[in-house]
């Protein structure tokens, strides 16, 4: 499953910027890759583990702004059409998953 995050926060004011750097960096050291500006997404196991990251994220919302979080399965997101440049590309893969012996 993937987890995808877009959010538009404001960033008139020296405070505004403070608390979108930290949502943006609360982002990334969640494991979330941007996919475009303001828009980032994280490969999750299980439906538990978006849940959890939602809460996470929930819990680190900024008071000004809007942030949506989407739910996606593997199926959909690998059905997603990317465009760049003009050119058509694959979407993001899913990554490997981790073998413990």
């Amino acid at each position: 499953m993937w987890l995808v995050v877009m959010f538009d926060l404001p960033t008139t004011t020296k405070a505004d910027k403070r608390h979108y750097r930290h949502f943006r960096d609360l982002l990334l050291d969640e494991g979330f890759a941007m996919l475009q500006y303001s828009i980032y997404a994280r490969h999750l196991a299980t439906r538990e583990r978006a849940a959890a990251k939602t809460a996470r994220i929930a819990a680190n919302i900024p008071f000004r702004g809007e942030i949506r979080v989407l739910k996606v399965t593997e199926a959909q997101f690998s059905r997603m059409e990317v465009f760049s440049n003009y050119r058509r590309k694959d979407p993001e893969s899913e990554p490997p998953q981790l073998e413990l012996w």
